[in-house]
This record gives C-alpha cells, structure tokens and sequence, in this order.
C-alpha cells in the first residue's frame, strides 16, 4: 500500500483517487444529460481540473429557466447532474433564460 502511495503520488495521483471506483465525469456526459433534460439554446462545457476531470464550468441557456432566480435555474442543472458532481471537486454554473 505505501509503494502503491508512493507511486501514485510521484506521478501526481492522489491515493484516494487512484483507489476510487467511480470515473470523473467528462464534458460528453455532463453535455448529454443536461440536453436530455431541459430544452437547451446554448450549451458550453469546460474541464477547468487542469486535466483530472474533477472541476467543470458549464454555461447554459434554457427554457425552462424563465421566470426562476438563478438558484432554482442552478438546482434544476445539479439535480440533473447528481451523478457527477458527487465526484467533481468543483463546479461553476452560469444559468440564463432565453431572450
């Protein structure tokens, strides 16, 4: 276990994550589940992790956003995305209502 530690971390892997069973998330998924559940108009997905796939931006307009503040507009994207931002370190979201 130490050398697997030791290893992991030389190479710049944290020992919790190596040894997680769950995969980051990655931009194709986090793209498709939000178009499957909201009528999309604009849609950007970002990796902002500096490669672990751990910490997105998303950017989105939709529909269903119209008429909520942006704190309901931001839980209707999280509920979508319960999944995945269980095993995100962070996440920025910026909602918008279509004009």
């Amino acid at each position: 276990m130490i050398m697997l530690h030791r290893t992991l971390v030389s190479r710049g892997v944290s020992l919790i994550r190596a040894l997680s069973t769950a995969a980051p998330p990655n931009e194709q998924i986090i793209r498709e589940k939000l178009t499957a559940g909201l009528t999309v108009k604009g849609l950007a997905v970002e990796d902002i992790s500096g490669g672990c796939g751990a910490m997105f931006q998303i950017q989105i307009v939709a529909e269903e956003f119209k008429g909520k503040r942006p704190l309901a507009q931001h839980k209707m994207v999280k509920d979508l995305l319960k999944e995945e931002v269980s095993n995100m370190h962070g996440l920025t979201i910026k909602t918008e209502a279509p004009s």
